[in-house]
């Protein structure tokens, strides 16, 4: 689909599974539904998916390649080109794109090998209402998960067929940024760095389609990932809301179901997870997938994202009012409440699972400064 095709007004699934569907044909919702469950059976094909699988999960394993593109001509004999690489790449390092536009790569990001990933995860995702592509947004999403494995969902053409004319990028982590290889990765796939300025120059770009998507609840939702718990539990902020105020954003509200299913977690001691968040701004965390790797489980409900209604922004404002930015925080959380109860049921929870919103324990600098770093998402 592109831009300048007609947008459905009607709501839209999009399903990499036969199970577990929020909406069927014939069952008087009116939702427009594409079956993208069928895939080869064959072997090579799951063998393909575990094997495409490790590489992306196992983000810090990326520098290899790098450093065999590096080494191997100093040991072929061909040392020149060696150091003409390794000044190119340091370069290209220390050009902090993730501080301006990043370094966008459409050909990686709509790449069809990642059909693979949203076939092995069983993704639905579910768009409730089109969004005009000439307005600015914020898309914030929750549960953050332990790798929010819900952005691979909007991969390989998803995110386009679902919002035709939006382009977003995603704030990420600091130190994402800092590792090479992952660092490319990341930004090939839309991401920046999460600082409010970042996100104010993005959103006052001269590209009427850019908008961002941010994880509110941040390193802190990681902690409260729990697998067998009936409770899910997030992290509410408002500093995405500031911003959305001061740069006439609409908020779109984002809600993930299934991804506390994809791993088995160790339980360290509170203070010192605490103490590592705080002071190295990761969080320190044990656990695996399948094969004990981080290789995702695969859930038997698959792991379902929902795009809920925007909350209109009408105007920028300089210095929104605390009031303002109470009422707007209100409303996103109800809707962020409304999409857990509407869909429980619907992906597998029970009737009785419910949703905990806790507030952050503590705030950034920039934040008691007034300023939107809330934003920040690992």
């Amino acid at each position: 689909m592109t831009s300048n095709e007609k947008v459905s007004d009607k709501i839209l699934q999009l399903s990499f599974r036969s199970h577990h569907n929020a909406y069927k044909n014939g069952d008087g919702s009116g939702a427009e539904i594409y079956n993208l469950s069928t895939q080869p059976t064959a072997s090579w094909y799951k063998w393909s998916q575990i094997l495409y699988g490790f590489l992306v999960f196992h983000y810090f394993l990326w520098f290899i390649p790098l450093f065999l593109a590096f080494w191997l001509p100093y040991w072929l004999g061909y040392p020149l080109i060696s150091g003409i690489l390794i000044g190119w790449y340091t370069v290209t390092y220390f050009k902090t794109d993730e501080l301006g536009l990043g370094r966008h790569w459409e050909l990686f990001r709509s790449n069809r090998l990642w059909k693979l990933l949203q076939h092995y995860i069983e993704f639905e995702i579910i768009r409730e209402v089109p969004l005009d592509p000439t307005r600015k947004y914020i898309f914030a999403h929750h549960p953050h998960g332990i790798l929010i494995l819900t952005r691979i969902a909007s991969y390989g053409g998803v995110f386009e067929k679902l919002f035709p004319g939006v382009e977003v990028r995603v704030l990420g982590a600091t130190p994402m940024f800092n590792l090479p290889g992952c660092r490319e990765v990341c930004l090939w796939l839309g991401g920046v760095r999460a600082d409010k300025f970042v996100g104010v120059n993005l959103l006052r770009t001269k590209n009427p389609n850019l908008s961002l998507y941010v994880f509110p609840g941040g390193s802190d939702e990681i902690f409260e990932t729990e697998k067998e718990s009936k409770e899910t539990v997030i992290i509410s902020r408002k500093g995405f809301i500031r911003l959305a105020l001061e740069e006439g954003a609409d908020i779109v509200p984002s809600f993930g179901f299934g991804e506390k299913d994809a791993y088995h977690k160790l339980t360290i001691p509170k203070f010192i997870t605490n103490f590592c968040l705080k002071n190295f701004k990761m969080p320190i965390i044990i656990f695996w997938g399948k094969f004990l790797t981080l290789l995702p489980l695969q859930g038997e409900r698959g792991i379902s994202v929902v795009y809920g209604q925007p909350i209109r922004i009408e105007k920028p404002m300089a210095q929104p009012s605390d009031e303002l930015v109470d009422e707007i925080y209100v409303k996103y959380y109800d809707e962020i409440r409304n999409l857990f109860e509407k869909y429980k049921t619907k992906y597998g929870y029970d009737e009785s699972e419910k949703l905990i919103i806790k507030e952050a324990r503590t705030k950034s600098k920039s934040a008691q400064n007034g300023s939107a770093q809330h934003v920040k998402e690992n």
